[in-house]
């Protein structure tokens, strides 16, 4: 009943040569999907950075802004910065002088990194600084709701705030409007 349908089947299912063309497209794809991968791992490699460093943050009622926390009490941005360089050998860029809608409390030195306590608004928040020798620089990568990172010039900089809203205003504390 079927007498003319299969022989067309078998000949229509015959194995065909793909073009050149389909075989690079493959191979690109299998490319992109290894360095899509590395990128994952790159990513939560940081990720995970960025929450050690953030776990080695003292409790908030030892951080974020208590002046009695900070090892050098200070308001003015030349000084903080020579005295983490003091200190610690980083070079924080903080601006020569501050909005008024940001105040500087000090600073102090925890190991390798250096913590600054600062009040945005009427709010606390504290900027970690380490070292990140050997590591490309990063563009700024939300951690959480409340903290941000970012590797620049060989440093790895971690800025950790009580509100989301505070973030815009905290990056005036190294960088113009």
């Amino acid at each position: 009943m079927n007498n003319w349908l299969e022989p067309e089947l078998e000949r229509g299912l015959q194995p065909v040569a793909a073009p050149a063309e389909l075989w690079n497209r493959v191979q690109g794809a299998r490319v992109a999907k290894a360095s899509a991968r590395r990128l994952v791992w790159a990513m939560a490699a940081t990720v995970v950075l960025a929450a050690v460093a953030l776990s080695k943050l003292p409790a908030r009622h030892e951080t974020l802004g208590d002046p009695q926390s900070a090892a050098f009490h200070c308001q003015n941005p030349a000084q903080l910065r020579a005295w983490v360089r003091a200190n610690t050998g980083l070079d924080v860029p903080l601006r020569a002088s501050l909005p008024r809608s940001i105040q500087l409390i000090g600073a102090r030195s925890v190991g390798d990194h250096a913590e600054i306590a600062y009040r945005a608004g009427n709010r606390d928040g504290v900027l970690l600084v380490s070292r990140a020798d050997g590591v490309a620089e990063q563009p700024h990568t939300r951690l959480s709701a409340k903290a941000s990172s970012w590797v620049m010039a060989g440093q790895r900089f971690t800025l950790a705030c009580n509100d989301p809203a505070d973030f815009q205003l905290a990056c005036k504390l190294c960088h113009l409007d």
